[in-house]
C-alpha cells in the first residue's frame, strides 16, 4: 500500500463534500428539489456535472442546459433553504475524519480547504462539528473564477498556508477535482464517495493514494 510523504508533504487541502462531510446524499436532494417541485426528472447525468461547481457557475448551468422553467432567484432560494438547514443540522463527519485531521496535525502538518460550498454554509457546519479551529486556511470556488475543473481553489489554498504545490496534498472524491489539482503538481489523495462511484477508475488514475475509508489512511501517516 502506498504511504502518504509525510516528511515532505507539509499542508494539506482538503474538500469538504464526499471527503470530509458525508453529504453527497443531502446535495442529491437539494439540487432535485427544483425539478421535483416543478414535476421535472432531473437529468441522468445533472447531479454528476454540478457536484464540483461553484454557486454562480451552477446556476448557470443548470438554467441554461436543463429545462428548469424558473429564474435564478427562485432556483437559489429553494436550494439555499434546503441546504441551510441541512447543514446546520444534520450533515456528518464521513468515519475517520476527525481522527485525520488530529494525526496530521500531530505530524506538523497544516490544513486547508479547499471547497465549492459558500462560506455561509460550511464555516457553521465545521463548527457544530468542531473542527473548525483545526484549519488555517479556507478558500471556497466563490473566491476565485472557475470551478474544480480549474486548480484556482486548490492553488489558493496552499498560498494561505505559504506553500507550494509540491509541498501540499490535496485530498478529493470528484475525478474533476483530483485531476485538475494533479495537473498542477499536488500529492493527490483519492478518497471513496458512493455519489462518484461511476468515476472511481478516472479517481484513481490521477490519485496518488486512494482509499475507500479515511481510517485507511491513519496507517500511511505514522
Amino acid at each position: 500500500m502506498n504511504k502518504i510523504p509525510v516528511k515532505k508533504i507539509k499542508g494539506a487541502v482538503f474538500d469538504l463534500d464526499g471527503t470530509l462531510l458525508d453529504s453527497m446524499p443531502v446535495w442529491d436532494e437539494i439540487y432535485a428539489a427544483p425539478f421535483r417541485e416543478y414535476g421535472i426528472d432531473v437529468p441522468d447525468d445533472y447531479l454528476l456535472k454540478v457536484n464540483h461547481m461553484g454557486l454562480d457557475d451552477c446556476v448557470r448551468y443548470t438554467l441554461s442546459c436543463t429545462s428548469l422553467p424558473c429564474n435564478e432567484e427562485k432556483l437559489i432560494s429553494v436550494w439555499h433553504e434546503r441546504a441551510s438547514k441541512a447543514y446546520a443540522q444534520s450533515v456528518s463527519l464521513k468515519e475517520g475524519a476527525a481522527e485525520l485531521i488530529d494525526a496530521l496535525r500531530s505530524e506538523g502538518i497544516r490544513l486547508a480547504v479547499a471547497t465549492a460550498l459558500p462560506y455561509s454554509l460550511f464555516i457553521p457546519c465545521l463548527k457544530r462539528l468542531k473542527i473548525y479551529d483545526a484549519f488555517d486556511f479556507f478558500s471556497s470556488t466563490d473566491d476565485v473564477k472557475h470551478g474544480k475543473d480549474s486548480p484556482e481553489v486548490y492553488l489558493s489554498a496552499a498560498r494561505g498556508l505559504g506553500l507550494e504545490p509540491g509541498e501540499c496534498l490535496v485530498a478529493e472524491d470528484s475525478h474533476v477535482g483530483i485531476a485538475s489539482a494533479k495537473r498542477a503538481g499536488f500529492f493527490t489523495l483519492g478518497v471513496y464517495d458512493a455519489a462518484s462511484a461511476d468515476r472511481k477508475d478516472e479517481i484513481e488514475k490521477y490519485a496518488d493514494v486512494f482509499v475507500f475509508k479515511l481510517t485507511d489512511l491513519m496507517s500511511m501517516i505514522k
